[in-house]
């Protein structure tokens, strides 16, 4: 029996016995308190409810009030496979005008933002954009919550399509996008009926230490040109292939706690409207599985100068997974070592796309059918 249809078998039987444990009652209770709200995605979001149900209530409060409102809406017309974009933002301007450039150059013809608030010219810039479509929340931002402000614009905008679903900081790549852009990897998602395309969230770093204060943003490309090939780990953790390790499970990593932070996602995604889609998985638990790797990278550029400013911030709102622990360890090393680094004798430069089959958690047969290279170790 394939993986795929033992999930399915899991699936159907949490439902059967939705009542037998408390957290089963608890996240039965909570579906049927909201049956009308999602009803279109019912099934699916039980069985994330199953497994998280506090996230859950925390969306469901979210997505019950409608907090996102349409301000200005791109005319691009798109053709039937053509991806939308989707991004929430906060007072990030300089990394949001990086990531346009880069999607438009491989693509993309349609954005569409949810800015929270901004202060600092994101929101002005954005209406300014023909291309882009741009919605507006002032709610409190937090990671459920933001699950439900893409849902809210995908309700809006569509379902059946495709979605590049990303943070500000993150760049979508894959092996071969120089020469075969965004409607040609689509294509050939569409060919092997895959739906959700497993990405790397791959860390990019310089040379130099963390927050290094004399790199602009137009140079970050170029001066953040290392990552990682061989520190990443795979687990086949249900519901989810889960990936850890890279330059933070190095750096922040100590003798008596292992750092570890989920770094699969889902960025581009066929989304249905019965679906649940979720930072690290999606719903049904199925589609985490249609790759027997990671077939695309997120280029993340998370530790830039002034942001060790960003994160104290993030540390003292408590906003984030476990109250900002993330963050904290991060400040927790950097104020023991401010000559902090990622760089280290194994990073590899980025000189193009092709330089990320190195990495070892790749899908070697989806780039090999793709016909980006021939043969891989």
């Amino acid at each position: 029996m394939k993986l795929k249809d033992i999930l399915s078998l899991y699936c159907g039987y949490v439902t059967n016995v939705a009542r037998l444990t408390r957290k089963s009652r608890k996240a039965y209770s909570l579906m049927r308190e909201n049956k009308e709200l999602v009803k279109k995605f019912k099934k699916t979001f039980y069985q994330y409810a199953y497994i998280h149900y506090d996230f859950a209530n925390i969306f469901l409060k979210s997505y019950s009030i409608k907090s996102v409102k349409p301000i200005e809406i791109s005319k691009i017309d798109l053709r039937k496979n053509d991806p939308i974009l989707l991004c929430a933002v906060k007072n990030d301007l300089e990394r949001i005008r990086l990531q346009v450039e880069h999607h438009r150059k491989i693509g993309i013809k349609h954005f569409a933002y949810i800015d929270n608030a901004s202060t600092d010219g994101t929101f002005e810039w954005l209406k300014e954009q023909p291309d882009v479509s741009l919605f507006f929340t002032d709610e409190t931002f937090n990671a459920s919550v933001k699950n439900s402000w893409r849902r809210q614009v995908m309700d809006f905008l569509g379902y059946n399509r495709w979605y590049l679903v990303l943070d500000s900081d993150e760049l979508f790549i894959y092996p071969g996008v120089e020469n075969k852009h965004i409607d040609v990897y689509i294509n050939f998602l569409e060919s092997k009926k895959i739906r959700c395309v497993m990405s790397l969230l791959t860390d990019m770093y310089s040379n130099h230490k963390l927050f290094q204060k004399d790199t602009g943003i137009n140079e970050i490309q170029n001066a953040y040109c290392y990552f990682d090939t061989d520190t990443y780990e795979v687990t086949n953790k249900f519901p989810i292939y889960y990936i850890t390790g890279g330059p933070r499970t190095r750096l922040f990593s100590t003798n008596e706690d292992v750092f570890s932070c989920a770094l699969q996602k889902y960025a581009l995604i066929m989304v249905s409207e019965d679906m649940f889609v979720s930072t690290h998985e999606i719903c049904p638990y199925t589609h985490n599985f249609e790759t027997e790797g990671v077939v695309a990278f997120l280029l993340h550029y998370k530790f830039l100068p002034g942001d060790d400013d960003i994160y104290k911030k993030h540390v003292a709102s408590k906003l984030y997974f476990r109250d900002s622990l993330e963050y904290k360890k991060y400040a927790a090393v950097f104020e023991q070592n401010q000559d902090a680094s990622f760089y280290y004798n194994g990073s590899q430069k980025l000189n193009s796309s092709m330089d990320l089959l190195k990495i070892n958690v790749i899908d070697k047969n989806f780039f090999k059918n793709f016909g980006v290279v021939s043969n891989l170790p």
